[in-house]
């Protein structure tokens, strides 16, 4: 009887990491015997209270190997694994969001690229919810070949193929996301301290109004209605979502049983149910794209990113690579959402963290579709980041952001780090720029690029006080300022005395 019981991720097509000890794990009567083996190397461990786990060897980039496990005459082979970088792609809805419904889904799908693979790790919200749910689809690799690839994260193809395309080795991402969630849904509970505890207290109160011995049978129910409602994202929304009696039920019962013992939105419920499920998988780092679910929560969102990074580097005991999309411009959707504070923290984070890194998604948002519909330049930028800064291309891969400036009369010179061959407009003149004299707002100061440089001109400079100068510091702005790689500058606020 073969009673060695893997995690779902190991799986015929699946990735390993390259050049790093690989760790297979998983379940086995007591006692018993594990041995792995994978092109020639092999190592074996003895179940302890249930559990087994070893370290093969680093290997080069390869494809078309079989990984076995072994005890006692059973075997369990898993075919046409490939070596190379796998990556974690995690957060909520832009980062969840599928290649089928991205803008270019068509051309996309157009490819053939075996060796570009992503594994969906399915989502499950509480022990069970396997049974209760069809998950045929999901918990498997795909690779992206064809149609296929149209059930990538679309962030993670363009991510995963730009890597792909610029290192020729395969590359797995690993998909492990759920929409509409906090970033303290994949924190563990002892995480959650001091003014973090916030997040337990609320799931804690709101659990008090929900009667115990009927909350999964209306969550089982409310998650049928949800699964069966149509769903469009492929089509942009260019004006304010109106919802319809039917939308209004459904969004007041979900609401009701949001932070149930049941939810995907309950603090530390994903932790326990999808992320540990991967926990510890080599990974060369983690791409993470959330935020939006946090801004009534702002305040609080820097403690919350620290202390899930920490959590997850402690996790797979590596200080893993974090590489973050920065939220995009977007105004309002059902209600208005002012997403300013939370860029400036994750600026602020990728500043103070080592291996924090951000890219700048400004330029692709959409005033009424909280989901921008063009995901490769996000996708590519996450990717440059990490040739960059984990590969260690010498490439221009950062943001133009402000590295000084200065006033000058009538004028103010901003400069710039990371411009490479020079600061480009893209339009008659950079635009989303507010000046303000003495609290006073300038009216229509002239703004042009050059270089390295952003110059403000005009005579209401030559009065004396305080300037601040505010780029992109709207919930909704646009972005038209680039490098010579195409990167647009970070939102930005200079205060000169």
């Amino acid at each position: 009887m073969n009673d060695i019981k893997l995690p779902l991720i190991f799986q015929n097509g699946m990735v390993l990491q390259r050049r790093r000890p690989v760790c297979v794990w998983g379940r086995a009567a007591e006692g018993r015997r594990i041995t792995v083996r994978l092109a020639g190397n092999s190592a074996s461990a003895v179940a302890e209270n249930g559990e087994w786990r070893v370290y093969l060897p680093p290997m080069e980039a390869g494809t078309g190997y079989t990984l076995s496990i072994s005890s006692d005459g059973c075997e369990i082979s898993i075919d046409d694994v490939a070596v190379g970088e796998v990556w974690l792609a995690s957060g909520q809805s832009n980062m969840e969001y599928l290649l089928r419904d991205d803008a270019e889904a068509a051309a996309a799908s157009h490819i053939d690229a075996a060796e570009v693979r992503c594994f969906e790790v399915p989502k499950i919200s509480y022990p069970g919810q396997e049974n209760d749910r069809d998950y045929s689809s999901v918990g498997l690799w795909r690779k992206a070949c064809g149609k296929e690839a149209l059930y990538f994260t679309a962030v993670g193809f363009y991510f995963a193929r730009k890597l792909y395309q610029e290192m020729n080795v395969p590359v797995g991402v690993i998909n492990c996301t759920w929409g509409g969630v906090s970033a303290s849904v994949f924190v563990a509970e002892e995480y959650l301290t001091g003014r973090l505890k916030f997040f337990l207290d609320e799931a804690k109160k709101a659990r008090l109004m929900i009667d115990a011995d009927t909350e999964l049978e209306r969550f089982r129910a409310l998650q049928k209605k949800i699964d069966a409602l149509p769903i469009d994202n492929s089509v942009p929304n260019l004006e304010p979502v109106r919802l319809d009696d039917a939308m209004m039920d459904t969004l007041e019962e979900m609401n009701a049983l949001r932070l149930c013992a049941y939810s995907p939105f309950r603090p530390c419920g994903l932790y326990e149910t999808m992320l540990k499920t991967i926990v510890p998988y080599t990974v060369s780092g983690v791409i993470w794209y959330q935020g939006e679910s946090d801004e009534p929560f702002a305040d609080l969102y820097e403690e919350l990113m620290r202390a899930m990074i920490s959590n997850w580097r402690s996790l797979w005991c590596d200080e893993l690579p974090f590489i973050m999309v920065q939220l995009a411009s977007f105004e309002r959707m059902v209600e208005p959402l002012n997403f300013v504070p939370i860029r400036a923290i994750q600026e602020k984070l990728a500043k103070t963290l080592d291996k924090v890194w951000l890219v700048c998604a400004m330029d692709a948002g959409m005033r009424y579709d909280i989901h921008p519909k063009h995901k490769k330049p996000i996708g590519e930028r996450l990717a440059l980041q990490a040739l960059s800064k984990v590969y260690g291309r010498p490439i221009l891969a950062d943001s133009p952001a402000v590295e000084g400036c200065k006033r000058d009369g009538s004028s103010i010179c901003i400069r710039f780090a990371h411009c490479g061959e020079g600061l480009q407009c893209r339009g008659d003149k950079p635009l989303t720029v507010d000046v303000r004299i003495n609290d006073k707002t300038a009216d229509d100061p002239k703004v042009s690029v050059y270089d390295n440089v952003m110059l403000i001109a005009s005579p209401e400079l030559e009065a004396d006080g305080p300037v601040t100068v505010e780029f992109c510091q709207h919930p909704f702005c646009e972005d038209n300022v680039y490098n010579s790689a195409g990167l647009p500058v970070f939102p930005f606020v200079c205060h000169i005395e």
